[in-house]
């Protein structure tokens, strides 16, 4: 799933820091708030072109910080840990408070933006892509395989049916509790790992076939943005049908060289 570093999602890239009175210099906090992941949907949001594109609040999404570390005046006996002893020890996600501009409360209603003397920090939230920077990219792990396909050529002698089920992950195959008929789970089938156990046995030789489907894939996607799972594969394939358009259409012009002329 390369293209999708090119599924556009929501981050801070902007942090401006007017007051920080803690220990960590401004660059590094600035960093590591650039990745902390933000719920926004990006469809109602336009892209930043590069240059002098002004912020405005249709392509720019403002968070604000207020915080203060202070000692907690009544801790508890004998406590150590920073979260007893002071008040707002931790400086979390939570503490991101959006502020809306312009048309941005009707466009974000339902589902507000919000992360996945006193400190003041203002944050820019823009649209981005995963090819530009890391902390746009809405995956955190994606990976597919083929649907393994398990054939029985000839039947289970029923003694030996509880052992060739164990051969296989569990649900993949199954066992009639009266007559000891071994089947395969269609469903189930998909937790096989192919792992060929039960080739390693002699008593099976024969009795079975081992093979994947070639074209039948089964995609496993861990998101990290505010797009859910199901959602980024047709996404990241919308992105690689764009892409083939603009290929078709450059081969078009250098077939026809004179039609790519604008007067």
């Amino acid at each position: 799933m390369d293209h999708d570093r090119e599924v556009p999602t929501v981050a801070i890239e902007h942090v401006y820091v007017w007051n920080n009175t803690t220990v960590i210099q401004d660059e590094v906090l600035a960093q590591r708030i650039g990745l902390v992941p933000l719920n926004v949907d990006p469809e109602p949001m336009e892209m930043r072109t590069p240059g002098n594109d002004a912020p405005t609040d249709h392509n720019t999404i403002v968070f604000h910080v207020k915080l203060e570390c202070t000692r907690n005046p009544k801790p508890r006996p004998g406590a150590t840990e920073p979260e007893d002893l002071y008040i707002n020890s931790e400086f979390l996600s939570s503490h991101l408070i959006w502020r809306p501009e312009g048309e941005q409360p009707t466009l974000f209603g339902d589902n507000p933006p919000a992360p996945t003397n006193p400190n003041i920090i203002d944050m820019h939230a823009i649209k981005g892509v995963g090819k530009d920077h890391a902390k746009f990219s809405p995956v955190a792990t994606a990976s597919y395989r083929l649907l393994p396909h398990i054939k029985i050529l000839k039947p289970i002698p029923p003694p030996l049916a509880e052992k060739f089920q164990r051969c296989f992950a569990p649900g993949v195959i199954k066992v009639d509790p009266r007559t000891k008929e071994v089947s395969v789970d269609p469903h189930g089938v998909r937790n096989d790992t192919v792992s060929r156990e039960v080739l390693r046995h002699p008593e099976f030789e024969g009795h079975v076939e081992l093979s994947r489907v070639r074209d039948f894939f089964m995609f496993n996607v861990e998101s990290e943005s505010a797009y859910p799972p199901e959602r980024l594969l047709p996404e990241a394939i919308a992105v690689m049908r764009t892409k083939i358009s603009e290929i078709k259409a450059g081969v078009e012009l250098l077939r026809n060289p004179a039609e790519s002329q604008t007067w």
